[in-house]
């Protein structure tokens, strides 16, 4: 019954914009944390999209593995079960670029993602601007405010936006179907 409550902001949250939620079965907690993450990170990417429509720059491929490693970080601490963060962060991540780059060449990055920002956490060494991001979700789900949530994708879409990189289209079959991130050939 404890973990239904602590549980309760999260799922409220994402019941109230439509989205997917879970209230049974053993992969709830992570199933939540992904749905909640891909809500946040994809709302920036979109915004991002609308901006330069047909593109998304490989270098920032990074940085939403790392937001989504931040904001699922931050709300699995809201509802008390801070190790799911990993498992959601590396669901929401793969889910987010697999229409970039392909599901595998996505696997690997989220993989990466999380290793990096564990490591940062570890070493207290996270970016304070990303650190703001996981505030700002926790915020956002906490309130349920809409303002909140534009705010915490605000936050994201500067940090999408800062990253340097030249902007290379969305659409790239050929790379998508070799598996290639930044010009590597992943195998999966």
């Amino acid at each position: 019954m404890q973990s239904r409550l602590r549980q309760a902001p999260l799922e409220q949250f994402l019941r109230s914009r439509g989205l997917k939620w879970m209230t049974t079965g053993e992969t709830r907690i992570t199933d939540n944390l992904a749905s909640a993450t891909i809500y946040f990170v994809g709302e920036a990417i979109n915004a991002c999209a609308e901006q330069s429509p047909l593109m998304l720059a490989p270098l920032v491929h990074p940085v939403v593995g790392q937001s989504a490693c931040v904001v699922s970080s931050a709300l699995a601490l809201l509802i008390h079960e801070p190790n799911y963060w990993r498992t959601g962060s590396l669901v929401a991540t793969a889910r987010l670029l697999e229409k970039f780059i392909g599901l595998s060449a996505a696997a690997h990055l989220a993989a990466a993602a999380a290793r990096d920002y564990s490591l940062d956490l570890s070493n207290g060494t996270v970016d304070a601007r990303t650190l703001l991001i996981g505030r700002a979700a926790r915020t956002a789900v906490e309130s349920n405010a809409e303002a909140d949530g534009a705010h915490t994708v605000r936050l994201i879409m500067q940090r999408l936006l800062a990253a340097p990189a030249k902007p290379i289209p969305v659409h790239a079959p050929a790379a998508r179907e070799a598996g290639t991130l930044r010009g590597e050939t992943l195998r999966g």
